[in-house]
């Protein structure tokens, strides 16, 4: 199928990246708006389960093709998204290594990462291999001006009156003063003490900041390895990808501390009286939320020809392991069990037991095995061209084991789980009229797609589905296109099995106009349902100068989803009202956990207008034989713009729908905006996004929500490719340096009240405290 427009190797070298991943995200703009990741085709093959072909370096393409909106069709995926092709170089050898740094600007945090790739192609045959290594500290509470938690923290402990003054008349008569209250001293570790011990430590308390005990972004650490290798075999073009990574997350949550009543009878007390010993559980060891997660997979991909068919057959297995720890305070009431018992083995001022902290240990192995066979065919020539028949299959099973146990080691729960899933899909494109034709000509180019899906799981009834798509173009510098789309959806994997996690968000709670460090859980919902969904789409691009270098586009969407699935949103008063079994409080009113893991609602409609420009100047130019190549400057710059027209949430069938626009802190409008300049050697891009203010109700209070303009900036440069290079720069050879900065004016959401106050909890630092961030690259090709 001819392409919609095309990237040559001059504008694929001016957006500066160092690989597809990263192509692709630079490109988003004229490739998709929405930003999904499009379909992949290789040589005009379909990648399938490969991904190893995001890790090319981008100097193995010769070229990448944008087709047209009817193309996904044509390859058994859902009308709509994008089918990108890579065309790669005929011959192509790299080498290269990369060197990176990032860090905060406002300090406190910083990360590196390593990597090395070798890429080799000839002809049909090529490999590609990575390795990466990385790693990020910890932004600790400490670096930025934040509250301090209440509370008191001491890294010793220490003893008090249960109602505060004097302790013990004696301790007071042996150190000659009245003591309110006296350390723990060292000796009390191994041994009972005397009142002579306390008395060494009156009124020697070691107090510590809270905040050094306390993360507000976790320490990361990764790594990974991909192996790729495609080669002709027969008929057939085989490729088989490898894989491996590994992940952790290591965050604090403060220092532990208990505060307990010491009965004057116990074993290990000096004192006449009670007192109240307050102390942290071992010293400076903070409360610990880790996760860590390691995953293995390989896929296998072949494309050819059987009986006139064009196939692709893939298949895929992954295995999964992941482990989260969660720490959420000691067990006061079991340690107060053990000093009423008076145990003389259980020393109240030595080490604690592991098993007298309050913890949840989740660990998940999941197994998923994937296939996937798609064919398609000319069935017959009609006068306005061929008409394709495509027919698509998948199938996939996952097993999931969880287990999840306390700080002793005790089970509390385990559960196997095994799904499977099967989905079809046949469509047919039927050519109505071609430009040119003088029976059909003079229509312009229409044609149109029909689909038919169909999705079943384990232990459930088929989901079915049809599409439409008609796309017109009565001139070759205009196309409308509308489809639409009526299917059951079920839950994928992820949604039902995905590994649970619990971690830690600052969030303000309006209900109480105050921060809360609530404890937040997101993974699979086994409880899903499914639901339906049912979009329209109309759009239309215009081409004003004939070709790709200026386009238009407008378009409409509408979509109502009956019984849907969706992530679980951001916490407003409207949220919390919809889904009150989602949110924990304590005694007190105080927001404590929110299970975030993903919903189903009863109706869920949106409604968009969105428009965009895209420019692109520039030539893409091979030098004549015998010429010496000059490098053209390339230039590009997107707008596009979005207006949500209706967005509104039903979550439950006997309550009345909620208008997210008015009074849920959902902005109307958006706009995105790229610009790139450069060539080979050199370049430059800045992109930013912007949402307009927006307002929140909650009870008698009302607040304004002001999204930052936020700006990112690449830069790059080649030094031996810069102008006026000399023979003695060989020792930049093959250097690339690049500089992005994220959140170039380091911008935050702004929250103020109707009185133009700010709440507690929307400081700069509370909103994003990592703000502005630079990333400094080397990457050198040998």
């Amino acid at each position: 199928m001819a392409a919609e427009s095309e990237f040559g190797e001059d504008e694929i070298a001016a957006q500066g990246t160092d690989n597809i991943q990263d192509l692709f995200a630079r490109l988003a703009p004229f490739i998709d708006g929405s930003g999904e990741e499009p379909v992949i085709l290789i040589n005009g093959k379909p990648a399938g389960f490969d991904r190893s072909i995001l890790f090319y370096p981008p100097e193995a393409l010769d070229r990448l093709a944008v087709l047209k909106p009817e193309a996904a069709a044509i390859y058994g995926e859902p009308a709509g998204k994008r089918v990108v092709n890579l065309v790669l170089k005929k011959n192509f050898s790299m080498l290269n290594a990369d060197a990176r740094i990032e860090f905060a600007t406002a300090g406190g945090q910083f990360g590196g990462t390593l990597s090395a790739m070798r890429t080799a192609i000839s002809g049909d045959t090529r490999w590609n291999a990575q390795a990466r290594i990385g790693s990020e500290s910890a932004l600790k509470k400490s670096a930025r001006d934040l509250p301090p938690r209440s509370g008191v923290f001491d890294e010793v402990g220490f003893i008090a009156a249960p109602g505060g003054g004097e302790i013990d008349p004696a301790l007071s008569a042996a150190t000659g003063r009245p003591v309110n209250a006296a350390a723990i001293p060292p000796g009390a570790l191994t041994a009972a003490p005397s009142l002579h011990h306390f008395a060494a430590a009156a009124d020697a308390l070691h107090p510590v900041d809270p905040d050094r005990f306390e993360t507000l972004r976790s320490a990361r650490r990764n790594a990974g390895f991909n192996l790729g290798i495609t080669r002709p075999i027969g008929d057939f073009s085989a490729a088989l990808n490898l894989n491996a990574s590994h992940s952790s997350s290591a965050g604090k949550r403060g220092l532990p501390m208990a505060s307990v009543v010491l009965p004057a009878s116990h074993p290990w007390s000096p004192f006449s009286n009670d007192v109240i010993l307050t102390r942290p559980f071992a010293g400076n060891r903070p409360l610990r939320i880790d996760n860590d997660s390691t995953s293995f997979g390989a896929s296998l991909t072949l494309n050819g020809t059987i009986g006139g068919w064009q196939a692709s057959l893939a298949a895929s297995y992954s295995h999964n392991r992941s482990h989260n720890l969660f720490e959420t305070g000691i067990d006061t009431a079991r340690v107060q069990q053990l000093i009423n018992a008076a145990d003389p083995s259980f020393n109240p001022f030595g080490r604690w037991n592991e098993g007298l902290m309050i913890a949840t240990r989740n660990r998940t192995i999941s197994d998923n095995l994937s296939g996937r066979i798609n064919i398609r065919k000319t069935l017959i020539d009609l006068p306005a061209g061929p008409l394709t028949w495509n027919l698509t299959a998948n199938t996939a099973r996952n097993s999931s084991r969880r287990r999840q146990r306390n700080a002793s080691g005790d089970e509390i729960t385990a559960d196997t789980i095994t799904r499977s899933q099967s989905s079809g899909q046949m469509s047919v494109s039927v050519p109505i009229s071609r430009s040119g034709e003088a029976a059909t000509g003079w229509l312009g180019d229409l044609s149109i797609d029909l689909t038919a899906k169909a999705q079943t799981m384990e232990r459930d009834r088929p989901q079915k589905g049809f599409g439409s798509t008609v796309i017109w173009s009565p001139q070759p510098a205009v196309q409308f296109r509308g489809s639409i789309d009526l299917a059951e959806n079920a839950p994928s994997f992820e949604q039902l099995d995905a590994p649970i996690v619990t971690t830690v968000h600052r969030v303000f709670d309006y209900a109480r106009q105050e921060i809360a460090e609530t404890i937040w859980v997101t993974g699979g919902n086994p409880d899903l349902k499914r639901g339906t969904r049912q979009s329209l789409s109309l759009n239309a691009t215009l081409r004003l100068l004939g070709d790709q270098r200026l386009t238009l586009s407008f378009g409409y969407n509408r979509t109502i989803a009956k019984g849907g699935l969706a992530s679980f949103p951001e916490l407003t008063p409207a949220i919390e009202t919809a889904f009150p079994e989602r949110i924990t409080r304590n005694a007190e009113g105080r927001l404590v956990a929110v299970d975030a893991r993903a919903i189903n609602i009863a109706r869920n409609t949106d409604a968009t207008l969105s428009s965009g420009l895209a420019l692109r100047l520039g030539e893409n130019q091979r030098p004549a034989r015998g010429t010496v190549a000059v490098d053209p400057l390339q230039f590009s710059i997107s707008v596009n713009h979005r207006m949500r027209l209706k967005s509104e949430l039903l979550t439950h069938r006997d309550l009345s729908a909620t208008n997210l626009l008015a009074g849920s802190g959902q902005s109307r409008h958006s706009v995105s905006v790229q610009i790139t300049a450069g060539k080979r050697g050199i370049g430059a891009t800045l992109n930013g996004n912007w949402s307009d203010p927006a307002n929140l109700s909650a009870g008698m209070n009302n607040f304004r929500l002001a999204p930052p303009m936020l700006f990112n900036l690449s830069l790059f440069a080649e030094p031996d490719r810069l102008p006026g290079k000399a023979d003695g720069r060989t020792g930049v050879k093959g250097f690339k340096l690049s500089l992005d900065i994220q959140n170039l004016f380091n911008g935050y959401r702004r929250v103020t009240r109707d009185d133009g106050s700010t709440p507690a909890g929307y400081s700069r630092d509370e909103i994003d405290p990592v703000g502005r961030t630079v990333k400094l690259s080397v990457r050198k090709r040998f």
